[in-house]
């Protein structure tokens, strides 16, 4: 899940899988996941806005402000310890490979930190 900005969103978000996986508690993905190091060193969940928000505001990334000021990844984990669900919150981290060809400093900016982040989950989902 990616893409889903501010607490409307997130709670949301929350009854909605919460009626499809109602037995599984969703957990913050902390930063000493191997997930965040199986090809690329990610030291934090990057914020990478849409980069029409990124225009619009001249360079912000926060979405929604103070609300959405902090980026997270988190997780659902079955009584196994395996990842089932994945989400991002407060971060669209598909943009930075979506829109890298729309403008030059997007890129630069935010395609290497999204493609760490999507490499990783690939290769730790393809392995565990």
């Amino acid at each position: 899940m990616d893409d889903f900005w501010g607490n409307r969103a997130w709670e949301h978000w929350v009854s909605e899988i919460g009626r499809v996986l109602p037995e599984y508690q969703i957990v913050d993905l902390p930063m000493d996941h191997p997930l965040w190091g199986s090809a690329y060193h990610v030291p934090k969940v990057p914020q990478i806005p849409s980069i029409s928000h990124w225009r619009r505001s001249g360079g912000g990334t926060s979405e929604r402000g103070a609300e959405s000021a902090e980026a997270h990844m988190r997780a659902i984990f079955d009584d196994r310890n395996r990842l089932i669900v994945l989400m991002s919150h407060n971060t669209d981290i598909a943009d930075g490979w979506e829109r890298e060809g729309e403008d030059d400093r997007f890129f630069a900016l935010f395609s290497p930190d999204s493609y760490a982040v999507a490499i990783n989950v690939v290769l730790w989902t393809l392995t565990h």
